[in-house]
């Protein structure tokens, strides 16, 4: 039986597709719209980590394409809501964003880089330096959550310094256990212990007490390859599984991730709200039910009304006694040393 006692950390990628973006509209006004409507009536707070990449290149094409310059407006005015509404903004890093162009009004993501780590030190300084400013003036409090775009964290110290001169010293980009193999968005949390929060200096991947950053994992959660058989399926007859909000199409993983998915008996994965994965949310209460902390994600243009009614059912279930955002994790947890 759940604990009575549990927290939620709950927190959602703000952000349009990369391989067919999709609209505005669909993607993050419309169901962050149904986000604040959903919190409020739970009583709910959570983290909107924010792809200041995304409304940076909307701004550059602003002055002469009057639809962006609207979405612009809206996104803004939307930001500042969720803010006032106390909800958290979480800087997001999409940098893939500084190469995008606008092709007879469409995005065009070829060749452009999806790491950081593809990026000199001068525009690594300008991506961190100028997105954390645009998302600082939309927000009430101080901005000091950060997420990996694609969770491409390492090599974090190459970033460490950018944030910690913004005073972003929280980072949540880790998701213990799980790994993918894809050469130009890949990652490997395989070898990291699960566990809810830890301090880091160098990288997440080597907690060390007393470090000046924390990282406040999301829970991980292990999937079976029927699930991907699944996917695969629903993608190869021309769409992605459910009725999400969004409107776009995410970019194909490489053949190597894809057979290893297909392959093996299982692989970790983020716990998730979206719309393919929070009917799993029961699942992952049956296998941990005494699990006290738990930190489920998502992305708006994922959402659908079918993963806020699992959502919703896993709270109740789980005995949720409080839903925070990831600085106010952070902040609970801090002791005389800061979380460990």
């Amino acid at each position: 039986m759940a604990t009575t006692d549990s927290r939620l950390i709950l927190s959602t990628d703000y952000e349009l597709f990369f391989h067919r973006s999709g609209s505005v509209q669909k993607c993050v006004l419309e169901p962050g719209e149904r986000l604040l409507e959903f919190t409020a009536r739970h009583g709910m707070k959570m983290t909107f980590f924010v792809d200041a990449g995304m409304l940076r290149r909307f701004d550059r094409h602003a002055s002469d394409n009057r639809a962006l310059a609207d979405d612009a407006r809206a996104v803004r005015e939307q930001l500042r809501r969720i803010s006032a509404a106390g909800h958290e903004i979480g800087l997001h890093v999409h940098p893939h964003w500084e190469d995008t162009r606008l092709v007879d009004g469409h995005w065009d993501f070829s060749d452009t880089r999806y790491r950081l780590d593809r990026f000199g030190d001068d525009e690594v300084a300008d991506i961190f330096e100028s997105y954390f400013d645009l998302l600082q003036a939309l927000s009430d409090a101080p901005v000091v959550s950060y997420r990996a775009g694609g969770f491409c964290i390492e090599p974090f110290s190459r970033i460490a310094p950018h944030l910690e001169r913004l005073g972003v010293t929280i980072d949540s980009s880790i998701v213990p256990g799980a790994r993918l193999n894809d050469a130009a968005k890949g990652f490997d949390f395989s070898r990291i212990a699960e566990k809810s929060h830890w301090r880091f200096d160098d990288s997440p991947s080597r907690p060390a007490a007393g470090g000046r950053f924390t990282e406040v994992a999301i829970t991980p959660l292990r999937v079976g390859r029927f699930f991907f058989w699944g996917r695969l399926i629903d993608r190869l007859s021309g769409g992605q599984r459910g009725e999400q909000y969004g409107d776009g199409l995410s970019k194909a993983l490489g053949k190597p991730e894809v057979l290893r998915r297909l392959a093996g008996q299982s692989r970790v994965s983020e716990l998730s709200m979206d719309d393919a994965k929070a009917p799993l949310l029961e699942h992952a209460l049956a296998a941990a039910p005494a699990r006290r902390t738990w930190h489920v994600m998502g992305h708006p243009k994922l959402l659908s009304e079918r993963s806020l009614e699992h959502l919703a059912a896993f709270v109740d279930k789980a005995g949720i006694e409080r839903t925070l955002s990831v600085a106010e994790y952070a902040e609970s947890m801090a002791g005389p040393s800061g979380p460990q």
